[in-house]
């Protein structure tokens, strides 16, 4: 088939608008909704068996599609930002966020408009530019991720979860509620409720991990708060050390004395040592998590339109349900995957944060020795008021650090604390949604009952 030139045209649609197709792990298009075949301006009986490729858009750099792929041969879902080709030469872009179901692939996309969108076109100019000068696909897919890190990412699921975090605010901005769900058709106004029932109780989930991620990096600042504080208290002990053996035998009870502190202190960072690798690893959680809420998000949007769709077309298709119901297993077993996956990594989450705050209850035990420890230090500390001048300075420093102890692992337990909470609000609301999908099919499907008996 011969590629149409590009223009300069756009080949518009709604904020309101989402489409999607299915390919098999080839890409080659199986199913794509109405919206889809409009604007991308091709006969559906040309588009489907076609490789989903027939749309690219020369103006889009090849390592993008690298890194998309590499995502979802992994098994992993992925999203980007692509601009698409349609059949007459107009272009078209969306934010597409792509699922592997089954023996292929569901790409669900809508139309992008935040401040995050203006920089990656920019983004992509130069990528292109950079591929232009005849490096190789591998030398353009690091170009690009050199790119998303200059740009401020740790990396490109990074980058993904802010981009689909930004579209999705961006889009609710652009949309009104009273455009995007009128509609005087059976069953519409129940679907309505469900769905935007499932969008709160969504939003009120990302609002939570929104305090995870602050949560998480007070407790990594209170880590590294801690891990001075230890990494000075050494040197304090080797000086109180030396000090003591200077006075002799007179001294020779506050050696002793900055042993056993030592000893405590080293018992307490071993414990502390596992929470810093859990604070390591929550962000990842945390990201991972953001992204399965916002896949969560889009899927119950595309669902809610799709349906809409197929009911505003009753009374020109007869085979509108036949369609929609041939993608409803698609849609149900997606949603209940991410709905069990994210209530699986937070009861996890919640098994750790147990097991952190026992930890939390050992380490007050030892700063409480620490404390008994440093009175004894005071007291032998004071037979001569040459050694007290001599160790005055070690004692507040000993003092220093129990003070330090206590406002870090203060710190750590209401962390933890607010950590356990927003994970058992996110455990409810997830549980809460995980049948809406399926609900939404339901109510359609009697809506459908409906118009045929009246």
């Amino acid at each position: 088939m011969k590629r149409p030139t590009p223009t300069q045209s756009e080949s518009p649609f709604g904020f309101d608008e989402f489409f999607f197709s299915t390919t098999d792990k080839r890409g080659v298009i199986r199913y794509g909704n109405d919206v889809f075949v409009r604007v991308s301006v091709y006969p559906k009986e040309t588009m489907l068996g076609a490789p989903h490729s027939l749309i690219r858009h020369p103006d889009m750099p090849r390592a993008v599609f690298k890194e998309f792929w590499n995502f979802l041969n992994q098994g992993k879902a992925v999203g980007a930002y692509v601009k698409n080709l349609a059949g007459n030469g107009s272009y078209y872009w969306v934010y597409a966020f792509a699922f592997p179901i089954g023996d292929g692939y569901l790409s669900v996309r809508f139309k992008p408009s935040s401040e995050l969108f203006s920089v990656v076109q920019g983004l992509y100019a130069d990528v292109l530019a950079f591929e232009q000068q005849e490096h190789s696909l591998e030398e353009s897919h690091q170009y690009l991720l050199a790119k998303i890190q200059k740009a401020g990412f740790t990396d490109y699921e990074n980058f993904m979860m802010k981009a689909v975090m930004e579209e999705l605010k961006s889009r609710a901005a652009q949309v009104l509620e009273s455009e995007t769900r009128s509609s005087s058709a059976h069953g519409a106004g129940q679907i309505t409720a469900v769905t935007s029932s499932a969008t709160r109780k969504l939003n009120d989930v990302f609002d939570k991990l929104r305090d995870f991620q602050g949560a998480n990096q007070s407790l990594d600042g209170a880590m590294g708060r801690l891990d001075q504080g230890f990494q000075q208290l050494k040197f304090i002990s080797i000086n109180m050390k030396i000090a003591a053996a200077k006075f002799g035998e007179m001294a020779a009870s506050l050696g002793v004395v900055s042993h056993e502190f030592s000893v405590l202190s080293g018992t307490i960072e071993k414990h502390l040592g596992g929470l810093a690798g859990f604070v390591q690893e929550l962000s990842g959680v945390i990201q991972k998590c953001v992204l399965r809420a916002a896949a969560l998000n889009v899927q119950m949007l595309m669902v809610d339109f799709f349906v809409r769709e197929s009911i505003a077309k009753l009374a020109s298709s007869e085979n509108a349900f036949d369609e929609m119901l041939q993608n409803q297993k698609a849609f149900s077993d997606l949603f209940a995957q991410y709905c069990q996956n994210l209530d699986k990594e937070f009861s996890e989450l919640k098994k750790s944060l147990s097991a952190i705050s026992f930890e939390m209850l050992e380490v007050a035990k030892f700063v409480t020795g620490l404390e008994v420890v440093r009175q004894m230090g005071a007291i032998e500390s004071a037979r001569t008021t040459e050694i007290k001048n001599s160790f005055t300075h070690y004692l507040e420093a000993m003092d220093d650090f129990i003070q330090l102890l206590r406002e870090s692992t203060g710190e750590i337990g209401r962390g933890v604390t607010s950590l356990t909470s927003n994970s058992e609000f996110i455990v409810s609301s997830i549980r809460n949604i995980s049948g809406n999908v399926d609900q939404i099919f339901a109510l359609a499907s009697s809506s459908q009952e409906q118009q045929k008996a009246g």
